[in-house]
């Protein structure tokens, strides 16, 4: 019971001690010790010697020990100085290193970066994005939260996310809505579809047609634009049929079972080496604009963002220099 008794009073004191001794008393020792003497140390903390000499006689009373022997102008480290200096060496590079990681957070060199898109098959030309962003920030964990697709603005309201993609916008003031590129909404159809002899395909075309198109969500978003105009048309389909996944209406199309509307340039990837054809929808149905959607704005995001802008950019002046964009153009930089 003494024992404990003892140890408990010896706790208290180490953290009485520990809590009045400041930071620049380790910086002081640590700095001494390197210089050999007052006036260099001085000099070094750009400090007066006199002030120096009373942050020193500060310490050695809180401690109630000599730190340094005084050889003259020398000072030389005592046996319990030289603990201290242990401590102030292993102190001084952890706040270093604090140091180093805090300004590299602050200015987007370190980090993580959550990411979403407000659609399950678009993620083809993320990669490319993703690397030109790492080959300049290899330090920053980026995580695709593909679980966010379906509801991105709500994920990022949440913080679980720290920008999301989207062509839907939620009336928020914290949210800031950056337009990030178009895309256009075309028709694909088997190469010996009747519709295909087609230059422009309108909505009416759709009558009695085997209609496939994605799933959405009703609850969260707007109804897409072509069930709206097929709806407002009084257009009939003969079926209508939703599927989740891109490459899955794409096979369907390719076995002429029906014709589907997608984005431009998600349907590019997959049409080499298929029986399948992309018609324009006419002017009146307007591009759909992307954004980059964020609650907050740090150098990541910032730099990400240009990232972002800096692959669309190059995008469309690629799909500038090559004629099939007229049919299908990959994307338009905005």
């Amino acid at each position: 019971m003494i024992h404990e008794k003892n140890e408990l009073i010896l706790c208290k004191s180490l953290a009485k001690l520990i809590m009045n001794i400041a930071l620049h008393h380790f910086r002081l020792v640590d700095t001494i010790s390197k210089e050999g003497s007052l006036t260099k140390a001085a000099s070094a903390l750009h400090l007066t010697q006199s002030a120096l000499s009373h942050q020193l006689k500060e310490l050695e009373k809180e401690l109630d020990i000599e730190v340094f022997h005084r050889q003259g102008k020398k000072l030389q480290l005592t046996e319990v100085g030289y603990r201290f200096l242990r401590s102030s060496e292993k102190i001084l590079a952890e706040i270093r290193t604090l140091e180093e990681d805090i300004n590299n957070y602050k200015n987007g060199k370190t980090g993580k970066l959550n990411i979403s898109m407000q659609c399950y098959t678009a993620y083809h030309w993320l990669p490319g994005v993703i690397k030109d962003f790492k080959s300049q920030w290899p330090d920053i964990n980026i995580n695709i939260v593909s679980d966010a697709s379906r509801r991105p603005l709500e994920y990022l309201m949440r913080g679980d996310l720290d920008l999301g993609i989207v062509r839907t916008q939620m009336v928020n003031t914290q949210i800031v809505y950056e337009p990030i590129f178009e895309d256009r909404l075309i028709c694909i159809l088997p190469a010996d579809h009747p519709l295909a002899k087609k230059a422009v395909i309108d909505i009416c075309d759709f009558q009695d047609q085997e209609l496939i198109l994605a799933l959405y969500d009703p609850s969260y978003q707007e109804t897409p634009v072509i069930e709206t105009l097929i709806q407002e048309q009084h257009v009939k389909p003969k079926t209508l049929n939703r599927i989740h996944y891109t490459d899955a209406t794409i096979e369907m199309v390719n076995a002429g079972l029906g014709i589907s509307v997608m984005a431009d340039w998600i349907v590019k990837p997959y049409l080499p080496g298929k029986h399948i054809v992309t018609k324009p929808l006419h002017h009146s149905i307007a591009k759909r604009t992307w954004y980059a959607a964020t609650c907050k704005d740090t150098p990541v995001i910032q730099n990400f963002l240009s990232c972002l802008k800096n692959h669309f950019c190059k995008t469309e002046l690629l799909c500038n220099n090559v004629e099939e964009v007229a049919t299908y153009p990959e994307l338009r930089a905005i």
